[in-house]
């Protein structure tokens, strides 16, 4: 099998105007890092695991995913034919470049990327950002959008944006090179985590020895390995656990837990609550 790899995935925007709609509703299945800001709106489905740099998120309809153009990213979509997204590339401060004062610290984009900002956002945690969200798409997908709405509402949502960002300006804890060498381990596990995975097989595909692998994986995602596989396992379970009927112990299965009993306890350890518990109040 051929392995993935990352790709630098440049998007054409306009100088006038940019800001566009690709025509795909399912991204890349490769991890991938674009020029630009991107916006993913999930409109149905399962919705699945986004994976943004060193975070996972679980990810269901109605949720909106915001992306800086310094953070490689990849959806794995529990069911490809059923998951539907919209998404939105743009230069936000090109495209009010003008129309907004230099100062104005919403377009402070060092700000919405690194470990510590969420780039998740759910319609109960935030209706009006969700809301005005769901606005500038709507208003995108016109044949001919209204050029004065879309930045009003580009402006509107990145103000709201900005009371998300952490307080400081931050960083992912390892550079952009060093976790370069992270990909093909952290795609292997996006592909496979459902199935045995080995450390060892990990460092392996980074082409490196497994004592500077989990050395290098712990200072660029924050955890070691193993932590990190149970941790995507997991967001994965979750999705299943929002949006699907079926038994929790078929969803332990599907995401890699040989037992039940191995899977709630540590469902438990990671959320705080229990599986059938986290069906009715699903865990963030």
């Amino acid at each position: 099998m051929q392995k993935r790899h990352p790709f630098y995935d440049p998007i054409a925007l306009a100088d006038d105007f940019p800001i566009t709609v690709p025509g795909f509703t399912t991204p890349p299945e490769s991890s991938h890092v674009h020029n630009c800001f991107e916006i993913g709106l999930c409109q149905g489905g399962v919705g699945g695991v986004f994976q943004v740099g060193n975070k996972i998120f679980s990810c269901s309809p109605g949720d909106a995913v915001f992306i800086g153009s310094k953070e490689f990213h990849i959806l794995n979509r529990a069911t490809p034919s059923n998951s539907r997204w919209l998404f939105i590339n743009l230069d936000p401060e090109k495209l009010l470049l003008g129309r907004v004062a230099q100062t104005e610290t919403a377009f402070h984009l060092d700000r919405l990327t690194g470990k510590d900002f969420r780039n998740l956002v759910s319609p109960s945690d935030h209706p009006r950002l969700l809301r005005l969200t769901e606005l500038l798409f709507a208003e995108m997908r016109e044949p001919a959008p209204d050029r004065t709405a879309v930045r009003a509402l580009v402006w509107a949502v990145f103000s709201l944006l900005r009371e998300l960002a952490p307080p400081e300006e931050d960083d992912l804890s390892g550079g952009a090179e060093e976790i370069r060498r992270l990909y093909p381990a952290l795609s292997h596990i996006a592909d496979h985590y459902a199935s045995p995975l080995s450390v060892p097989d990990l460092a392996a595909r980074c082409n490196m020895g497994t004592t500077t692998f989990r050395r290098l994986f712990r200072s660029c995602i924050g955890m070691l390995p193993l932590e990190y596989i149970n941790t995507y396992r997991l967001s994965a379970a979750v999705t299943l656990l929002r949006n699907t009927d079926k038994q929790i112990i078929e969803i332990a299965a599907q995401t890699g837990f040989p037992t039940l009993s191995q899977f709630n306890r540590l469902f438990k350890k990671h959320f705080g609550t229990s599986p059938r518990a986290a069906r009715k109040t699903p865990p963030r």
